[in-house]
């Protein structure tokens, strides 16, 4: 987090969650991604960051799973492909001496094969994935409504009513 204060937290700016900085689950999954891929993931976290513009840890906490999960999947949807590739051009060279139309065939079958072998399971990573996203959305967007960031100006809504608190309102 960032802002000024002393050790009890008190100071006199408001503390802001920077994902780019504080976000620690997003990071986790670029561990062994390519460069191009975090370059990607940099950018993709610092527009969530001036889109979302969290107040607290909590909304920061959010973002950062949300964040997180996006890239992963972004991330298993690319390994997929390059599988695939990568069997397709092997499938290809081992079949090299065959004719045209009988290479096509074998390596479209093999490559059926692959694909039912593990759709399954990476339909069932990426719904998971999905619904994790959409959870922490729904959430997030809770938190903003219950506790909406003050206006920099507005001075008055940043200091505490002080008085009995009754019946959920506040008795002077």
């Amino acid at each position: 987090m960032s802002g000024n204060g002393n050790a009890n937290g008190n100071g006199t700016q408001k503390k802001t969650w920077n994902l780019r900085k504080d976000g620690i689950l997003w990071k986790k999954v670029l561990d062994y991604s390519t460069k191009e891929f975090q370059k990607h993931a940099e950018a993709f976290v610092a527009q969530l960051q001036e889109s979302v513009q969290p107040a607290d840890a909590l909304q920061g906490l959010l973002l950062d799973r949300m964040a997180a999960g996006y890239l992963r999947q972004h991330l298993m949807l690319e390994t997929e492909g390059a599988a695939k590739e990568y069997y397709r051009h092997k499938l290809a060279r081992d079949l090299s001496k065959e004719p045209e139309a009988v290479r096509t065939a074998h390596i479209a079958a093999d490559l059926l094969i692959l694909q039912a072998k593990t759709s399954m399971y990476t339909l069932r990573y990426e719904a998971l994935l999905d619904q994790g996203f959409h959870r922490d959305l729904i959430l997030l967007q809770k938190l903003m409504e219950m506790a909406p960031v003050p206006a920099a100006g507005d001075r008055k809504s940043l200091k505490p009513e002080r008085g009995l608190i009754e019946g959920g309102s506040i008795v002077s």
